[in-house]
């Protein structure tokens, strides 16, 4: 009943394994390399090795206690660590309550210590509701009450809207069924009702909503910058570990500072981090793991354990759709994740001890859904071949122009060698699917990098007219207009990006660095550019 989930989440572990090839840099990768395998290691000892109702309420209360005992050092540290974005009201709270003195510790960032307790609150929620004795109750509740504080501190919304909705889920599946479709179609027309206000203005007349708004904007910017990214590298990404901040400002905002450290949702980052095959292996948990979990809800009487594991999981995941922590504190919040995974399971698979099974049809089961995913892909493959191969070809020279660019401790040489080989990839996408505008964005973006900006310009109108609301295509073009000396285009071009001041102060850095090199002509280009792009957006 467990293998389906086992086989995604060993196949996440090997997409993880491969992820490790396509980063500029495996030194980055390692950290979170060995966290998830860690974490899928640990799915299959709780899954497997707890064959006992005790002791699968032992590891919960364990990892509960652990899970507090973290939340009160949280809260114990608050005030000397600070969070300047959360609330006033929290940040006096914290402060009111920080009960320890500075211990030096590393800062905990308070996302991060979200997502490792939001997993644990439905755990302590169902002991202090269905403990089999009062003290474990009283125990229980406890638990909840710290852990529950913590989160508050945090002032991590994506964490309490996770919470939100898997409470809602519980009191839904409680409920008789006309009354849980009444309060669902409730819900939902509350919620239509204040999508309908936020459109219309009306966030703007609350300035704490007015700044989750704002958050709101710039997240769906980073979601769109990064899926356009992941498509560069679609069947490889860019590599596990932390390699997304260079990568995003090099090749998505066309800097050469680090920006922004990951994408800040679950999926996207699996999918950079690991490539097409680590998300299909996502998919595949989510998918079985909730599959089990009907199962037991349908044929078995699982424990009060059991609904806090898989409402647990529930929680990461919704918060997952905005966040993604167990990729930036992997060491110590990917881990619990699986553990809670691993309960689940565990509960699972007790709950249904009993339950009749029938290989036969679970055997049929598993080739049709087998011959069914088989097929899909063939017929994928039939009809977008063209685009797929482009893709492919995109993704190659994406991989080896980023380490090109980005790779320590290659001579110049080799960079040169690797940017080569990516103008040729991004040349061979183009002659299978001419119309690919993300391999005219890489081919005219790298085309300007080894200075040929005459023949850049080509692709990238043609990419920037495909892709008029990303950065690396708009202001690509407009770069490339600068260094072949058409100064008004250039102008008319860079003026469409969101921060046209800042593309002032750029293009006036660049006519300082060209002229220091000697490359005069190219530093009064920049000049002329930057001083017809201020009065363009003036």
């Amino acid at each position: 009943m467990l293998l389906p989930l086992t086989l995604w989440m060993l196949l996440f572990g090997l997409s993880a394994v491969l992820g490790v090839a396509p980063a500029y840099d495996p030194a980055l990768a390692q950290g979170t390399l060995w966290a998830i395998v860690a974490s899928v290691g640990l799915f299959l000892a709780f899954a497997y090795l707890a064959r006992t109702a005790f002791i699968v309420r032992v590891l919960s209360s364990l990892l509960v206690t652990a899970g507090t005992l973290f939340a009160l050092l949280y809260i114990g540290q608050y005030g000397h660590q600070g969070d300047p974005e959360a609330p006033a009201l929290i940040q006096q709270w914290g402060v009111a309550t920080t009960f320890l003195p500075n211990l030096g510790l590393m800062r905990f960032h308070p996302n991060g210590v979200a997502t490792l307790l939001e997993a644990l609150l439905p755990l302590a929620a169902a002991a202090a509701l269905g403990g089999r004795r009062l003290i474990f109750r009283a125990a229980g509740l406890l638990c909840l009450a710290v852990l529950g504080y913590a989160v508050l501190l945090t002032a991590s919304r994506g964490a309490w809207v996770g919470l939100a909705a898997a409470g809602l889920l519980a009191l839904l599946l409680r409920l008789p069924r006309a009354a849980a479709l009444a309060l669902t179609g409730l819900v939902l027309a509350l919620l239509a009702a204040g999508a309908w206000w936020a459109l219309t203005g009306g966030l703007q007349q609350v300035p704490a909503l007015a700044s989750t708004l704002a958050t709101a904007e710039s997240r769906l910017e980073l979601y769109r910058n990064s899926l356009r990214l992941a498509g560069d590298y679609a069947f490889t990404g860019i590599g596990l570990g932390d390699t997304f901040g260079m990568v995003y400002s090099r090749f998505s905002l066309l800097i050469f500072v680090p920006y922004l450290t990951y994408s800040h949702n679950l999926p996207l980052t699996v999918w950079l981090g690991q490539g097409l095959l680590g998300l299909a292996a996502l998919a595949g948990i989510v998918i079985a793991f909730y599959g089990l979990v009907y199962r037991a809800l349908r044929l078995g009487a699982p424990e009060a354990g059991f609904h806090g594991a898989w409402l647990g999981v529930t929680v990461s995941l919704m918060h997952g759709l905005t966040d993604a922590r167990q990729y930036t504190e992997s060491p110590w919040a990917m881990p619990v994740l699986f553990m809670v995974f691993g309960l689940a399971a565990a509960w699972a698979r007790l709950a249904l001890r009993g339950a009749p099974v029938r290989l036969g049809r679970l055997l049929l089961r598993g080739l049709a859904a087998a011959a069914g995913v088989g097929l899909v892909a063939a017929t994928a493959v039939f009809l977008w071949q063209r685009p797929l191969l482009a893709r492919w070809h995109t993704n190659q020279g994406a991989v080896a122009e980023t380490h090109a660019e980005l790779a320590p401790n290659l001579t110049d040489a080799e960079r040169d060698g690797r940017r080569r080989f990516a103008l040729e990839a991004y040349r061979q996408a183009l002659a299978v699917d001419p119309d690919a505008a993300y391999a005219s964005r890489r081919l005219g973006n790298l085309l300007v990098a080894t200075g040929d900006y005459a023949a850049a310009i080509a692709p990238l109108e043609a990419t920037a007219a495909a892709e008029p609301d990303y950065q690396a295509a708009v202001k690509g073009l407009g770069l490339a207009y600068v260094w072949v000396g058409r100064i008004e285009d250039a102008a008319r071009t860079l003026a469409r990006l969101d921060d046209v001041p800042a593309m002032v102060g750029e293009l006036y850095t660049w006519s300082t660095y060209r002229g220091e090199i000697g490359q005069t002509q190219l530093s009064q280009y920049a000049r002329q550019a930057a001083e017809a792009l201020a009065q363009a957006g003036g």
